[in-house]
């Protein structure tokens, strides 16, 4: 088994899986287990690819590597599990000598971005799920209801309207062609779940989704969200600022917030304030630069980017709601239009039959 996984390739780890790992791993170095023990146990509960890398980490641990070591040397660096932050965290615990306690913390941060990813997902299913079964109702008009009609009107020796015509002629092709259809798009479908797992195209199509008027500020205010709380939990594990907006930048995995990110960072290294250097970057909201501005006064940067970021998860959370609400008439109303364009077309054959038995 371990061999098949190493020859297909890094497995993707979810969130959920690695909160689990961070959290087990918590608890048992805060009961006395040595390290590498505390990795190899933390691991079995997700199991899959995660074990597998624990394998890796505690060959390295056992060797005389730190945690961080380990991390930084075995983490995939084509589809890292772990990330800059996570390392970054880690190493700052141990050189605190506080890994427990900030491996909690450590877990928490990851739980809240799997419950934020979980909600808008979650808001997209029923939508999802009215499409589908709109979409297999149109399927079986098609193929099986519309036939029947077909046969009928080819026994009155007369022509139907165009438009009927069209509509059995559509059906026809359906009937017949129908698996190229079905083959295109599931090659398109395994195609594009190819693509995903590629940071480029996953960055380029989060640029044209931000594009768009509804989906655009939902996406944004998830960035933020990303920002602000990997930048909290850094600032809480004492790194240092600069190395903390840093680390932070590829978190959002935009490259405009993530440049004006770096940029606000080497501002910070000649003395700047933060609040100063995400203004001059033109693209961080007010409410951004007043809650910086707030823990800069008060010494309490870290506490104000949690609360910025609770905020931020909140009103992501809400947006994705009204998107959704405002989706589903729009749904409906295409999926009705559709189906009743099929049914005028059959229903006006039916009355021209109707006409000619009358007379």
């Amino acid at each position: 088994m371990t061999q098949w996984w190493r020859f297909s390739g890094p497995a993707k780890v979810s969130r959920r899986d690695l909160a689990l790992f961070t959290r087990s791993l918590a608890r048992l170095i805060e009961a006395g287990l040595p390290l590498a023990d505390a990795v190899r146990l933390a691991a079995d509960a997700p199991g899959g690819a995660l074990a597998l890398l624990a394998e890796d980490l505690c060959t390295e641990i056992r060797a005389g590597a730190s945690l961080a070591q380990a991390l930084e040397r075995r983490d995939p660096a084509a589809q890292p599990v772990f990330g800059p932050v996570y390392r970054a965290l880690v190493s700052a615990a141990e050189a605190g000598g506080v890994l427990g306690q900030s491996l909690n913390r450590l877990a928490d941060y990851t739980e809240r971005a799997d419950q934020l990813s979980q909600s808008v997902r979650s808001a997209l299913v029923y939508p999802a799920l009215l499409l589908g079964a709109a979409l297999v109702s149109l399927l079986v008009l098609l193929v099986f209801v519309v036939p029947q009609f077909e046969s009928l009107f080819a026994g009155l020796g007369r022509e139907v309207p165009l438009f009927t015509r069209i509509i059995l002629g559509g059906a026809g092709l359906l009937r017949s062609y129908g698996w190229i259809v079905l083959a295109a798009g599931l090659a398109a479908l395994f195609y594009l779940r190819h693509q995903m797992r590629g940071a480029a195209f996953r960055k380029a199509m989060q640029a044209r989704l931000m594009g768009l008027s509804y989906i655009g500020p939902v996406i944004m205010k998830i960035i933020l969200e990303r920002m602000a709380r990997s930048l909290s939990e850094l600032l809480r594990n004492k790194v240092a600022l600069p190395e903390a907006l840093a680390l932070a930048a590829p978190v959002s995995g935009d490259n405009q917030f993530r440049d004006g990110l770096i940029q606000a960072g080497l501002r910070v290294r000649e003395g700047q304030s933060l609040s100063d250097a995400l203004a001059q970057q033109q693209m961080f909201p007010e409410l951004m630069l007043q809650l910086v501005r707030v823990g800069e006064e008060g010494s309490a940067m870290a506490e104000m980017l949690a609360h910025l970021a609770d905020i931020y998860a909140m009103d992501a959370e809400a947006a994705a709601r009204r998107l959704i609400v405002l989706l589903e008439p729009v749904l409906v109303l295409l999926i009705g239009g559709v189906m009743a364009v099929v049914i005028i077309g059959l229903i006006g054959a039916i009355t021209g039959i109707n006409d000619l038995v009358i007379r």
